[in-house]
């Protein structure tokens, strides 16, 4: 499977296997980010145990998956920071607007958010920390890298 007949797959209600993890996709959101002038998708997922604060994301050929955090960053954010012991150094800031989405309403169109991207000096994982840029309101995330076979349609 490529990773386009992947995207035509993941709609809201459909059920995935990333590694040995299931989750119900519950929205899919189609942002614009302004610097790049580009779209990415981000998916919302619900795992077996209820928790919805998963998201997938499929930009740039590759996939991540990311959960939310509760930490409190201070902004300004710095290029480089340390985060539960790891070290990680800003690759991206960006501004984004939802173009398109479909399912539940985590998101609508016409939301707005600033990101900043960090990696991971020691393993490759990564933050993504926002703010919607309405109600300044944090989303915080963990993320990490997964490969398309690693994902299943259920």
């Amino acid at each position: 499977m490529t990773i386009n007949e992947l995207k035509n797959k993941l709609k809201p209600g459909a059920k995935i296997q990333v590694n040995s993890k299931r989750y119900a996709i519950l929205q899919h959101i189609v942002w614009w980010q302004s610097k790049l002038n580009k779209t990415y998708d981000k998916y919302v997922l619900e795992d077996e145990n209820g928790n919805n604060e998963i998201r997938m994301f499929i930009a740039n050929g590759n996939i991540g998956i990311a959960e939310i955090i509760k930490h409190d960053f201070q902004e300004p954010l710095p290029k480089n920071l340390e985060f539960q012991g790891k070290q990680y150094r800003m690759v991206q800031d960006e501004f984004c607007v939802v173009k398109e989405c479909e399912g539940q309403p985590f998101y609508k169109v016409g939301d707005c958010e600033i990101w900043w991207d960090y990696e991971s000096i020691d393993d490759g994982t990564g933050l993504s920390l926002g703010r919607n840029w309405q109600t300044w309101e944090r989303e915080d995330l963990a993320t990490r890298e997964v490969v398309l076979e690693d994902i299943k349609i259920l």
